[in-house]
């Protein structure tokens, strides 16, 4: 899964398999940290990676919600769905890149659904 506006994907930190590793910007590099599971496009899914998922803290519900690794449980904080220009929200929030910072180890967040490209996801 790569953001719109660079050439950077959403990484597990470290690939680390711990609940509340930072899930992050980071250069593409096609290693398992990057490498995301997730049912098929356009419906309401979890993503995985390396058997843990993609996690809202706390079911956070807040701008500036911080986006972590966490066991699976299939609570609404792993449901992700498919919106507008390919955002991915959650809570009626989007998954976001704060301020567009394209530098390495950005942790991601939940953020007031604005359209832009920080907001803007690739994945199939």
């Amino acid at each position: 899964t790569s953001g719109i506006n660079s050439a950077k994907c959403i990484d597990d930190n470290h690939s680390g398999t711990s609940d509340g590793t930072a899930i992050q910007i980071w250069d593409c590099n096609g290693t398992g940290a990057q490498v995301w599971l997730h049912d098929s496009p356009g419906r309401t899914t979890t993503f995985s990676v390396l058997g843990m998922c993609m996690d809202d803290t706390s079911s956070g519900t807040a701008n500036g919600t911080k986006i972590q690794l966490y066991q699976c449980n299939n609570t609404g904080a792993q449901q992700w769905t498919p919106g507008p220009n390919g955002s991915l929200q959650m809570f009626g929030k989007c998954l976001d890149d704060p301020s567009s910072n394209i530098t390495d180890g950005t942790q991601l967040q939940l953020y007031t659904c604005n359209g832009t490209n920080a907001q803007r996801w690739i994945y199939n």
